[in-house]
Protein backbone atom coordinates (compact mmCIF):
# COMPACT_ATOMS: atom_id res chain seq x y z
CA UNK A 1 0.00 0.00 0.00
CA UNK A 2 0.97 3.68 -0.93
CA UNK A 3 0.02 6.10 1.36
CA UNK A 4 -0.20 10.04 0.26
CA UNK A 5 -0.03 12.25 3.37
CA UNK A 6 1.02 15.73 2.01
CA UNK A 7 0.16 17.49 -1.64
CA UNK A 8 3.53 16.83 -2.75
CA UNK A 9 3.82 13.44 -2.05
CA UNK A 10 0.61 13.50 -4.09
CA UNK A 11 2.32 15.33 -6.91
CA UNK A 12 5.17 13.33 -7.09
CA UNK A 13 3.44 9.92 -7.03
CA UNK A 14 3.46 8.25 -10.45
CA UNK A 15 1.64 4.87 -11.91
CA UNK A 16 -1.55 4.22 -13.02
CA UNK A 17 -3.28 6.25 -15.27
CA UNK A 18 -7.07 6.64 -13.61
CA UNK A 19 -5.26 6.80 -10.38
CA UNK A 20 -3.10 10.15 -11.06
CA UNK A 21 -6.08 11.55 -12.22
CA UNK A 22 -8.57 11.10 -9.62
CA UNK A 23 -5.57 12.04 -7.33
CA UNK A 24 -5.08 15.25 -9.62
CA UNK A 25 -9.02 15.95 -9.59
CA UNK A 26 -8.91 15.55 -5.55
CA UNK A 27 -6.02 17.44 -5.27
CA UNK A 28 -7.72 20.56 -7.58
CA UNK A 29 -11.10 20.11 -5.62
CA UNK A 30 -8.63 20.67 -1.62
CA UNK A 31 -5.92 21.95 -2.14
CA UNK A 32 -7.28 25.24 -0.81
CA UNK A 33 -9.02 23.50 1.77
CA UNK A 34 -6.10 22.49 3.98
CA UNK A 35 -2.93 21.47 4.25
CA UNK A 36 -3.33 17.09 2.98
CA UNK A 37 -1.76 16.37 6.98
CA UNK A 38 -5.09 18.42 8.27
CA UNK A 39 -7.82 16.97 6.32
CA UNK A 40 -7.02 13.29 5.60
CA UNK A 41 -4.42 10.51 3.69
CA UNK A 42 -5.02 8.84 -0.24
CA UNK A 43 -4.31 4.98 0.32
CA UNK A 44 -3.57 3.75 -2.86
CA UNK A 45 -4.21 -0.50 -2.31
CA UNK A 46 -1.58 -2.99 -4.01
CA UNK A 47 -1.89 -6.84 -4.94
CA UNK A 48 -1.22 -8.38 -2.05
CA UNK A 49 -2.65 -5.62 1.00
CA UNK A 50 -5.49 -7.30 3.24
CA UNK A 51 -7.96 -6.34 4.97
CA UNK A 52 -6.38 -6.50 7.92
CA UNK A 53 -2.78 -4.67 7.19
CA UNK A 54 -4.79 -1.54 5.13
CA UNK A 55 -6.65 -0.99 8.88
CA UNK A 56 -3.35 -1.06 10.66
CA UNK A 57 -1.75 0.84 8.58
CA UNK A 58 -4.51 3.14 8.45
CA UNK A 59 -5.90 2.87 12.37
CA UNK A 60 -9.00 2.45 11.22
CA UNK A 61 -11.81 -0.36 10.65
CA UNK A 62 -12.92 -0.84 6.86
CA UNK A 63 -15.60 -3.74 8.09
CA UNK A 64 -17.48 -4.30 10.59
CA UNK A 65 -20.32 -7.47 11.19
CA UNK A 66 -19.45 -7.78 7.13
CA UNK A 67 -20.67 -3.69 6.36
CA UNK A 68 -17.95 -1.28 5.24
CA UNK A 69 -16.82 2.02 6.86
CA UNK A 70 -16.87 3.96 3.96
CA UNK A 71 -19.50 6.71 3.15
CA UNK A 72 -19.47 5.71 -0.40
CA UNK A 73 -17.66 3.97 -3.25
CA UNK A 74 -17.10 4.95 -6.62
CA UNK A 75 -15.64 3.36 -9.63
CA UNK A 76 -13.59 5.39 -11.78
CA UNK A 77 -12.36 3.03 -14.74
CA UNK A 78 -10.65 0.41 -13.28
CA UNK A 79 -10.09 1.46 -9.31
CA UNK A 80 -12.31 2.31 -6.98
CA UNK A 81 -12.69 5.58 -4.46
CA UNK A 82 -14.06 4.83 -0.97
CA UNK A 83 -13.85 7.47 1.47
CA UNK A 84 -14.12 6.81 5.36
CA UNK A 85 -14.79 9.55 7.60
CA UNK A 86 -12.23 9.66 10.89
CA UNK A 87 -13.40 12.30 12.69
CA UNK A 88 -15.00 15.77 11.78
CA UNK A 89 -13.11 17.47 9.22
CA UNK A 90 -10.64 14.48 8.40
CA UNK A 91 -10.37 10.81 7.17
CA UNK A 92 -8.72 8.51 4.35
CA UNK A 93 -9.41 7.75 1.08
CA UNK A 94 -9.40 3.96 -0.32
CA UNK A 95 -8.40 3.99 -4.20
CA UNK A 96 -8.44 0.21 -5.08
CA UNK A 97 -7.65 -0.97 -8.28
CA UNK A 98 -9.87 -3.59 -10.10
CA UNK A 99 -7.06 -6.28 -10.40
CA UNK A 100 -5.80 -9.79 -9.27
CA UNK A 101 -3.71 -10.01 -6.08
CA UNK A 102 -6.01 -7.07 -4.80
CA UNK A 103 -7.79 -8.97 -1.79
CA UNK A 104 -11.04 -10.69 -3.24
CA UNK A 105 -13.11 -9.55 0.28
CA UNK A 106 -12.67 -5.90 -0.27
CA UNK A 107 -12.81 -6.07 -4.01
CA UNK A 108 -16.24 -7.61 -3.85
CA UNK A 109 -17.02 -5.10 -0.79
CA UNK A 110 -16.47 -2.71 -3.68
CA UNK A 111 -18.04 -4.00 -6.67
CA UNK A 112 -21.29 -4.43 -4.71
CA UNK A 113 -21.47 -1.18 -2.93
CA UNK A 114 -20.46 0.88 -6.43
Amino acid sequence: MHIIRTWPELADWSGDADIVALLRLRRDQLIDCSDLTDIGTFAIVEAGDTLGSIEKALGVTIVIGGSPTWEWVMRHGAIYEAPIVVSDGFGHVLIVQDAEGVDPRLLSLCRANA
